[in-house]
This record gives structure tokens, sequence and C-alpha cells, in this order.
């Protein structure tokens, strides 16, 4: 699907256009054959570039080629199944800034926020506010997650089985971030180098800082990481001794229960036995019983196996 977007003089938003115009945003969602071959003809695209783009695995990087900038970028998502991040695709030109994704992502979203006022009348400013978004999105979800480890952290004893999967799927999607981490922030400082893309003043140091955003949020990211990792150490190690703990009271429950069954099995025998034709026999036995249970319960008591 390939859609057009421009900002309209007077107003705060940004209004779908039915065709092209110079200065406009092309918003390219899972193109067809078809679509991708009118891209490239009608743009002067590398259809191996837009191809690569529609790859939500794809590296971020940045390229030049016929005064064309490609910047392959990866933003935060919950649309894709089994997935927490998508690769999409920057076009950037003198005339049009196009971006390129699989599927419709968060990003794009925030752009068509009314409140979001994207598009100026400077392609280049528009493709700054791209990469504050992408910045801003991750720094939204891993500061969310952080603050949700951080809760679990304050009562570790009242860690569930739930909380604990929750805590593996944030490691699992912060390991995601900080391995696209660095390639982001590469991509960023060559952005701000490229001669190819002329930025004023203003706009450089917001790129600047930018990439010291996405380098606090990799640190927090790591962060969070330990810190999810030492929660799982801990409720290992609980259930480890909660386990330990169970099998032996079941252990020495086995074991005061044995030894009166035996005794009693013994005298449940049909042979011959001390006290079988005395009247108090069953006195006697039972005090046998809680003398061998009582010497038990002191040895126990001793060697600390039971407290």
């Amino acid at each position: 699907m390939i859609e057009y977007f421009k900002k309209i003089k007077n107003k705060d938003g940004i209004e779908k256009i039915d065709e092209f115009e110079e200065g406009c945003w092309v918003s390219v969602t899972n193109p067809t054959e078809e679509e991708i071959k009118e891209l490239v003809e009608k743009f002067d695209l590398h259809k191996e570039n837009i191809i690569d783009g529609l790859d939500i695995h794809e590296n971020s990087r940045f390229e030049v080629e016929k005064k064309k900038t490609y910047i392959y970028l990866t933003a935060p998502t919950e649309k894709i199944p089994h997935e927490n991040d998508s690769s999409f695709l920057i076009i950037y030109g003198k005339k049009q800034l196009i971006t390129i994704s699989k599927t419709p992502l968060e990003i794009f979203e925030k752009i068509l926020n009314e409140k979001s006022r994207f598009l100026s009348f400077s392609i280049s400013k528009n493709l700054v506010k791209i990469l504050f978004f992408v910045s801003r999105l991750f720094e939204e979800s891993v500061r969310k997650m952080r603050k949700e480890t951080k809760s679990n952290k304050t009562d570790l004893s009242k860690l569930k089985t739930t909380d604990i999967e929750q805590l593996i799927h944030y490691e699992e999607k912060l390991n995601e971030y900080v391995s696209s981490f660095e390639t982001t922030i590469n991509t960023y400082t060559k952005i701000l180098r490229s001669k190819s893309l002329n930025f004023i003043k203003k706009d450089e140091e917001i790129i600047e800082d930018l990439i010291i955003d996405l380098n606090e949020t990799l640190n927090l990211c790591k962060q969070t990481l330990k810190t999810i990792s030492n929660m799982r150490t801990y409720y290992s190690t609980k259930l480890s001794n909660d386990l330990n703990k169970t099998v032996t009271i079941l252990t020495l429950v086995t074991i005061f229960i044995s030894i009166p069954t035996l005794i009693v099995g013994i005298y449940g025998m049909n042979v011959i036995l001390p006290f079988q034709n005395n009247s108090g026999a069953f006195g006697y036995i039972l005090l046998l019983i809680l003398a061998i249970l009582g010497i038990l319960l002191i040895i126990l008591k001793k060697t600390k196996l039971m407290k």
C-alpha cells in the first residue's frame, strides 16, 4: 500500500493526499510487486534496497546511491507476533521522504498523530523527527520494563511463576534491544557526519542529543538485564531451598511413621512374642514407641536436622 501525506498551511495536522507532491511523505506498507515497480520507476530507486527494507530483521545501516540516502532503522513494536522490534527503511531525497515497512508500525502511528506535528516544509527536519520518534519509543519501552522490574524487586518473596515468566519475556526483549542499539547508534552517527544530508545547526544538536539518549537507554537496558538476572537467580535459589525443606519434612514424617508401623507390624505376626499374653502389652508397646520416637527427636535436634 502506498499513501501520500502532506502538511497543509495554517493547519496543525497532516492530511492524506491522492497523488505525490513535492515535499510530501510517501508511506509504503507491505507493497505488492506492482507497487515496488512503481516506486522504482517513479522515484528512481533500487529494487534490492526496497526489498531489504521489507525485511523486519534487517540491521540498521546507512547507504547513499544515486543521490538518494537509504537509512535502515529498527523500532520497537508489539504488532508482529513473537517479535519485539522491526526494521524499516527511510529513503531521503531532495523532493520527497519515503518510509517503507513490512507492517504498519507504532512509529508511523505517532507520525500520523496530529499532535506530533510531524510534517514541516523541510524534509531534513522531518527526518530528524523520525529519528527522534525512534529514540523515544525505545526509551519509553525500556523505562516501562525498568519500572515494572523494580516494582517486583521490592518484595522478592512474593514473586510468582507468572512474574518470572514476565521477567523472562522482558529479558528476551531487552537482549534484542541491546543487539540493535549499537548499529542504531552507529547509523545516527553516520547520518550526523554525512555530507549528503544537510542539517541546520539546531538539527545537528538534536541528533547529537539523540545519540546521547540512545547510549543512556542502552546502559539502562544493561542495568535492567542485570537486575532481572539477579531476581531469577534469587527465585531459583528460593525454589531449591523450599524444595529441600519439603523433602526434609517428608523424610522426617516417613521416619516417624515407619517406626510405630514396624513395631505394630511385628506384633501383628502369628508367632510367639514377648508380652503377648500380658494384659498391659498395649501400654508397654506404646511406651516403647514413644521412647524410640523421643530418642530419635533428640538426635535430630542435636544434629540440627529438625528445628
